[in-house]
């Protein structure tokens, strides 16, 4: 098993991109985790990178690491955000219509799949983060609070936030300002002067099968899931056939939540980390497995 000095966790929230199936809730352990069982002097692969979680971390961490994935979409975004500042993160909020518009035009920016990503529901890039009926008072309301106060965390305590829901108790909660305020702190890469450290590419994890000497962190898609950028049900075997092999001459960690293979074993299981998936998963542990 491996070892985890919860300790020295760095302090703070964890960075990336609100993305499907992101390993932000336990990036920041999965890091300390390398940090502490593997050294700090080798190069880290994050070959399914999604939308940067792992690759974040190892760049707060000062760690040379290389982001891949094949979605070109997600590491575009990712990598915009690092390189732009906060007037930049303030444009990505849209209204209910102009979502719209976006959603459905042919040929997307990368600032289009931002605005989407950020102003979806479950950040799924489909439908609009409110119901049509509180959409507009929302987005009036998220305009009005960054214009006034320049806030995107902190907009609770403002009193134009205060006011107005006093006045419509219904609003809950302004997720568009959740996100941007999200968006902005992977500005801190930038800040830290980290980003020297960064590879990024959009290969298929066979394109690294000549790397040695390197630690691959890998989250693959789940056994018997399909996965649009690897034409259809992802090969669960072919992929294990390969990290047993890129083994030998690296160290090779697999996250997921069980592994049919038997020549890998659970070496560090995150008990609070549990999939809300439906379908046979619901309610497992993530885990972190390698070669036995």
């Amino acid at each position: 098993m491996l070892i985890l000095d919860e300790k020295k966790i760095r302090k703070g929230r964890p960075l990336g991109l609100p993305y499907q199936g992101s390993k932000k809730k336990i990036s920041k352990k999965i890091i300390e985790i390398i940090k502490q069982n593997f050294g700090t002097d080798k190069m880290i692969y994050d070959v399914f990178g999604g939308g940067g979680a792992i690759t974040a971390e190892c760049l707060l961490s000062g760690l040379n690491v290389h982001y891949n994935d094949l979605d070109k979409d997600a590491t575009d975004m990712f990598a915009k955000v690092i390189s732009e500042d906060r007037n930049y993160i303030k444009s990505l909020l849209v209204s209910r219509e102009e979502f719209l518009t976006i959603r459905d035009k042919d040929d997307k920016t990368v600032d289009d799949n931002l605005k989407l990503l950020v102003n979806s529901f479950g950040n799924k890039s489909k439908d609009y983060l409110y119901g049509k009926e509180h959409a507009d008072i929302k987005y009036r309301l998220a305009i009005e609070i960054i214009r006034k106060h320049d806030t995107f965390s902190g907009y609770k305590q403002t009193d134009t936030w205060l006011n107005q829901y006093r006045e419509l108790g219904q609003l809950q909660q302004l997720g568009q300002l959740q996100q941007l305020g999200r968006l902005q702190q992977l500005g801190q890469l930038e800040q830290l002067g980290q980003l020297e450290q960064l590879h990024i590419t959009n290969l298929d994890y066979r394109a690294f099968s000549e790397v040695e000497g390197a630690i691959f962190y890998l989250d693959p898609p789940y056994e018997n899931t399909t996965h649009i950028g690897y034409k259809g049900c992802f090969d669960s075997i072919d992929f294990y056939d390969w990290a047993f092999e890129m083994s030998k001459k690296n160290k090779v960690l697999i996250s997921s939540y069980e592994i049919s293979d038997d020549r890998f074993k659970c070496v560090y299981e995150f008990k609070t980390a549990r999939s809300t998936m439906q379908g046979g998963i619901g309610g497992k542990c993530e885990k972190l497995f390698m070669v036995k």
